[in-house]
């Protein structure tokens, strides 16, 4: 091999690592960015099982429960995997709704709430327990 390729592979290899540092950085701040999103609107919940839960939203990858605030039932909600993960939530409180979501990637997130609760949470609104069982199950498989 000549001088000459060996350092173009070598610049190349160079740009190849650094693109991949770059582009694991901008996903982990992009998450953490997402991630305090997501807290202040667990913030203004509070408590998954308080009065103002109002509605609920049932997709294959994750659920969601939506609270009240003044006339709007889903003023604001958060949306759990199947194992705990806070993987998106919205603050429709205001104008325009603010949304923050992990979505392509769910397990960057760091913030969990029991799944048992969010389970008997989603029962108590009508959710039939076979829906919620399929979304255990196909997260073991």
């Amino acid at each position: 091999m000549s001088r000459r390729v060996a350092i173009i592979v070598g610049v190349v290899a160079l740009v190849a690592v650094l693109l991949v540092a770059i582009g694991r950085w901008e996903r982990d701040r992009r998450a953490e960015e997402e991630l305090r999103g997501i807290e202040r609107v667990l913030v203004a919940i509070g408590p998954l099982d308080n009065p103002t839960l109002a509605s609920f939203r049932f997709q294959t990858e994750f659920q969601c429960l939506g609270y009240r605030r003044a006339k709007n039932p889903v003023a604001l909600e958060a949306c759990f995997d199947a194992d705990g993960r806070v993987v998106e939530a919205f603050d429709r409180r205001q104008g325009e709704a603010e949304i923050w979501s992990l979505r392509e990637d769910p397990t960057s997130s760091t913030l969990r709430r029991d799944r048992a609760e969010v389970d008997r949470l989603l029962l108590r609104m009508g959710v039939p327990a076979r829906l919620i069982d399929d979304v255990h199950e196909r997260a073991a498989s």
